[in-house]
């Protein structure tokens, strides 16, 4: 082989080991961009209610063919201080067993939704699962596909949103109530759901728990399952459940599905 050819293929290696650096640079750069977006949706769901917080009547939200800069409102210097900061002033467990502690500070736990839906009027929902990463607002659109590339404040995001299915009913009172979240690597949005694959981890984290404007849903995990089918089949059981739904890679096509019933529903705040 040539000194020349040698000295391309070189070039060539370089070439391609720096752009897969970039494209890793920037998806790690995502990763941290949308977590701060949701540190600060945390901190302003755990935030207390004030006379000055209602939602507002129009849509202010970013319209569906506006160009967005999603590093307008992100800084390194602003994501440590959501990361550090008190995100969660209730102590919210996001590691280890569920407790009777951890559960009854979720049960406890009260959503602005009023400042919430500043932000975007079409968070409908929080999902929290007490003692995982599980935390996020649930959105719900007209459309399914609309969240898959936004995230909860409707920028653009690889990770998208966890959000209600379209036909479900907002207040999750239906008897089935299926919430789509994706299956990200860095085990953000729904990419730890799979954990519920293993007995001994449902047998220590048994219970979800569902925020809406009017109640706080407590759920019990009841069944999971993988399903190559593109529709989920219909629930036929007569309890109301939730149903969580994200991507499963070990088959094409596959999703993981986790499904709980409904063992409370209380006004919010309430034990």
């Amino acid at each position: 082989m040539s000194k020349f050819v040698r000295g391309l293929v070189l070039v060539i290696a370089i070439g391609v080991m720096a752009f897969a650096g970039y494209q890793l640079g920037n998806i790690a750069y995502d990763y941290v961009k949308d977590e701060a977006e949701y540190e600060e949706l945390r901190a302003i769901a755990d935030s207390p209610e004030d006379a000055t917080d209602e939602a507002t009547d129009g849509d202010t939200d970013v319209a569906e063919d506006q160009t967005v800069n999603p590093d307008a409102e992100f800084s390194l210097s602003t994501y440590l201080r959501a990361l550090l900061g008190k995100a969660k002033p209730g102590g919210l467990a996001t590691s280890g067993n569920q407790s009777s502690s951890s559960l009854a500070k979720a049960q406890k736990r009260k959503i602005n939704f009023k400042k919430l839906q500043k932000k975007n009027k079409e968070i409908i929902a929080w999902i929290y699962i007490p003692n995982t990463r599980i935390d996020y607002p649930v959105t719900r659109h007209s459309n399914n596909k609309y969240y898959l590339k936004r995230n909860a404040v409707k920028k653009k995001s690889s990770a998208g949103s966890i959000f209600l299915d379209s036909k479900a009913k907002k207040d999750l009172s239906g008897l089935d109530s299926p919430i789509y979240g994706h299956h990200m690597r860095n085990k953000s949005m729904f990419g730890s759901l799979n954990s519920f694959r293993t007995s001994k981890f449902r047998k220590k984290h048994q219970y979800v728990y569902v925020y809406t404007p009017k109640a706080t849903k407590k759920y019990k995990v009841s069944t999971q399952f993988t399903t190559k089918k593109k529709k989920l089949s219909a629930y036929k059981g007569k309890v109301r459940v939730v149903t969580l739904v994200t991507c499963e890679y070990t088959a094409k096509n596959a999703h993981y599905v986790l499904r709980a019933k409904l063992v409370s529903s209380k006004k919010p705040g309430k034990k």
